[in-house]
């Protein structure tokens, strides 16, 4: 069990343990060297920990692996649980039909390729959100003006709760009747109904956990939004964390699309970051020796007018 991100060409990841729980059963032990808090650095080897199986024959030791990897919880870095999951129920797999290009042959089949949020873990990270921001706003008074239920002078209780979503804005229809609900893609769940999504707190936003994928979400702050290079094309972010150990370019030189910016190394990988667009590097905001966070700004580029 990795922390790596298969979505993204299996890059490291790194990141405080939010949430961490194994599943178990019969046959099944758990070797790990972490615990819930514990940071995932760019310093050492991505693994969180070995889920063994055993079993009278290779059918139940695979059932019994994915079943324990079903019941696993991570939140903060991303890792490879749903990917491993899907892995033990491969047919080919399975048969013992593989080689060393089963993975590659069937990346979209085993969820390795880049997927959107689960939707349900959407709806659950509102829910979640918003009793957070109304238990932080009315602080905990007894006042019948601030009760989180159904009550008002007119009309049906309803808003928009804009987040952001793994970065991107999102916005989720909520509205009240016994109860908050929240509806996205066109379906509605509902905070005091069962889910199985899991929600950990971390700072402003919370990670929602579902089938081995997460997501992280947060209130929209209008405020933050980077006006300028809203459009994102002509900023380079920083795919992982990790330390900048070269940097090919400088401010004011023009740039070919494809040519290389800079390389972040992490976990014993090196990524090469290249230009989207044919053009100027405005600004470069990162030296050699740097450690960046995932998402960081390494530089800005801008097309010619």
């Amino acid at each position: 069990l990795y922390a790596e991100d298969p979505e993204r060409g299996f890059l490291p990841s790194v990141g405080t343990l939010h949430a961490l729980s194994f599943g178990g059963g019969e046959g099944v032990r758990i070797d790990t060297g972490v615990e819930p808090g514990a940071e995932v650095s760019a310093f050492y080897d991505p693994m969180i920990a070995k889920v063994i199986a055993r079993g009278a024959n290779r059918d139940e030791a695979l059932d019994r692996l994915g079943k324990a990897l079903s019941g696993t919880v991570v939140a903060g870095p991303r890792t490879n649980v749903a990917f491993l999951t899907a892995l033990t129920k491969a047919e080919g797999f399975r048969q013992g039909h593989f080689d060393t290009g089963f993975i590659d042959r069937n990346l979209e089949a085993l969820g390795a390729v880049p997927r959107g949020p689960e939707f349900e873990a959407v709806r659950q990270s509102a829910l979640a959100l918003l009793a957070s921001e109304q238990k932080r706003l009315t602080g905990g008074s007894l006042s019948p003006w601030t009760e989180p239920d159904s009550f008002q002078l007119g009309g049906v209780r309803q808003a928009t709760l804009a987040m952001l979503v793994d970065g991107d804005r999102t916005d989720v229809a909520l509205h009240h009747q016994n109860g908050w609900a929240a509806v996205y893609d066109g379906a509605e769940s509902r905070a005091n109904r069962s889910s199985d999504v899991v929600i950990a707190p971390a700072g402003r936003g919370v990670f929602a956990v579902t089938g081995g994928r997460q997501i992280f979400a947060e209130l929209f702050d209008p405020l933050a939004v980077d006006l300028e290079h809203l459009d994102g094309g002509g900023v380079i972010k920083a795919p992982m964390h990790g330390k900048v150990i070269a940097v090919f370019v400088e401010a004011g030189q023009p740039i070919a699309k494809g040519q290389r910016v800079a390389v972040i190394e992490a976990m014993k990988m090196e990524h090469t970051l290249t230009a989207a667009l044919d053009g100027t590097v405005a600004a470069v905001s990162v030296s050699v020796g740097d450690q960046v966070g995932e998402g960081a700004t390494v530089a800005v580029l801008e097309a010619p007018l």
